[in-house]
């Protein structure tokens, strides 16, 4: 009896494709905050590291399980050129933030107070460079890189950005009532982050940006002890003022790298 011949069964529909993309980001999202929660509610910095660094296996299984090829689905490609990216981006966020942060200092928006030995300074500044890597880059493929991997051939470049903005914007749950000038400053951060992927293709740029910011966040107001000065213009309104200027900068830059 011969046998009947059927259609092959794709794998995908068109609306279970979207349910995986959402379920994907769901078990991303889950992690990234389940990380954010250990640390704010229970002080447990080995499970917060711990569950940072478990982001990155998760990303790369669930693209496996959406017929990726990966993590560099997600921007992160280990290639000849992502060390070049990923310094762009450091250096240029250390030099920014940093002189964000000098220009406080001198407009009296922020007064130094107390520092440390130079002992204790060198060894806190070490381990907040160290242990805010793995939330930069958990967070970059949260919100930028995994949009990125299922968007950027479905949306122009710069409604990406602003998609991807709004999504960082979200993420930090925990700030979502902190006022007005704390969400535009976090909805232009995310833009700015969000450039040199969106023209580069990589997301080393953005990580390396992500990571400079955090480091010298972390030294002013963790390592040394800074209170608010005598100026009259927020020091939050300032340092905005110089991510949009970062922004700038990541344009010209990223689209420049995009063709060498």
């Amino acid at each position: 009896m011969p046998q009947l011949q059927t259609a092959p069964i794709r794998s995908f529909t068109v609306k279970s494709s979207w349910l995986s993309v959402v379920a994907g980001y769901g078990a991303l999202a889950l992690t990234y905050h389940a990380a954010e929660y250990a640390m704010r509610f229970h002080q447990h910095v080995p499970l917060f590291l711990g569950l940072m660094l478990a982001v990155i296996p998760v990303a790369y299984i669930v693209a496996r399980l959406q017929g990726l090829k990966g993590l560099s689905a997600w921007g992160l490609r280990m290639n000849s050129t992502f060390i070049k990216f990923f310094a762009y981006g450091l250096g240029l966020g250390i030099l920014v933030n940093g002189v964000a942060f000098a220009v406080r200092l001198w407009l009296n928006m922020e007064v130094v107070t107390a520092v440390p030995e130079l002992s204790t300074l060198a060894i806190q500044t070490l381990i907040f460079t160290v242990g805010t890597f793995l939330p930069s880059l958990a967070e970059d493929v949260l919100t930028r890189g995994y949009l990125y991997g299922h968007l950027h051939k479905r949306m122009g470049k710069w409604s990406l950005v602003i998609l991807s903005a709004v999504v960082y914007v979200l993420n930090h749950v925990y700030s979502l009532n902190d006022g007005p000038a704390a969400l535009i400053y976090l909805f232009v951060l995310g833009i700015m982050m969000a450039i040199p992927l969106v023209y580069t293709k990589n997301l080393w740029y953005t990580v390396g940006a992500h990571w400079a910011g955090n480091i010298v966040y972390r030294f002013s107001n963790d390592v040394l002890s800074v209170k608010e000065g005598t100026s009259a213009i927020p020091g939050l309104w300032e340092l905005t003022f110089f991510i949009l200027l970062f922004a700038l900068v990541n344009y010209i830059v990223s689209k420049k790298l995009s063709y060498s």
